[in-house]
């Protein structure tokens, strides 16, 4: 792979936005999709101003991944300038919760797409090991058209009740991107439902850095990423960003520059149950 000596700049951003329930499933306090989709869109909205974004947003229905974009581009084109790729993952097309990504096609070409769920039949609607929901893997290979760097992002959402199937999960991913066709360097991003200190965590770790680790500067460390939105329930650190494990070092182009968990209330309520995260990279490739 030949490096060069311009660097290119750019940034991951992630978040579960809370799946979009009709009234009878919501919490007491979680407010309809119709009253946060508006602070989903804001959080997004205040990182991608000065550097190309990567979008990674985890458990949107159809609807919402529409609502995004169209608040996004700012009019009511679907699709332009910032478009997806991803599919729902119960029926590989718009049925069920998406793990998609969001990218602005002015600024990315999309040079290949894939999916995966995450059980032993990874190439048909399944789920395994436990895991109270069907559960997929979003795999993109985009390149910035200006700078023509090129990257492998990967968004997922592992499954919140089954410790197994979270485990499993983590090694076919760990596996899956050993097999990805190119040299180019790779990202993940999602809700992992796992701490730092889970095993599915460490065997990420195995391939790829946690980028809270990795940077140089950080705002809000100490917030949690898992809010829930009643005062009761237990907050926790589950939704990551990785990176090339060598990251910071001579050997790799790849810098961490910062990371970011930025807040998840507005006007005076959550729009999601988590906080987003962002991560702010230089790539010299």
């Amino acid at each position: 792979m030949k490096r060069d000596d311009n660097p290119f700049e750019f940034r991951i951003y992630s978040n579960n936005v809370r799946v979009d329930s009709p009234e009878s499933k919501r919490f007491p306090s979680e407010k309809g999709w119709s009253q946060r989709k508006d602070g989903a869109v804001g959080a997004i909205k205040s990182q991608i101003s000065d550097y190309p974004t990567l979008i990674a947003i985890q458990e949107a229905k159809h609807n919402q991944l529409v609502d995004i974009k169209r608040g996004l581009n700012g009019n009511n084109n679907e699709n332009f300038p910032y478009n997806h790729y991803g599919v729902g993952r119960d029926d590989g097309k718009e049925a069920g919760e998406y793990a998609a990504i969001i990218y602005n096609t002015q600024d990315w070409n999309l040079l290949n797409g894939s999916y995966k769920w995450l059980s032993p039949t990874p190439d048909t609607p399944s789920k395994a090991w436990g895991a109270s929901n069907i559960r997929i893997v979003t795999f993109t290979t985009l390149q910035h058209k200006q700078s023509g760097k090129i990257v492998n992002f990967l968004n997922t959402h592992f499954d919140q009740t089954s410790e197994e199937a979270r485990q499993k999960s983590a090694s076919l991913i760990v596996d899956w991107i050993d097999q990805i066709p190119n040299d180019y360097p790779v990202f993940l991003s999602g809700d992992f439902n796992s701490l730092s200190s889970d095993a599915s965590y460490q065997t990420i770790s195995t391939k790829l850095a946690d980028t809270d680790k990795k940077a140089y500067n950080h705002y809000n460390q100490n917030w949690n990423t898992y809010t829930g939105f009643e005062s009761t329930d237990v907050q926790s650190v589950i939704d990551f960003i990785f990176a090339p494990q060598d990251s910071n070092t001579g050997s790799n182009p790849v810098t961490v520059i910062g990371h970011e968990v930025i807040p998840n209330n507005y006007n005076d309520y959550l729009f999601s149950d988590h906080r987003p995260v962002s991560t702010h990279f230089k790539l010299k490739w």
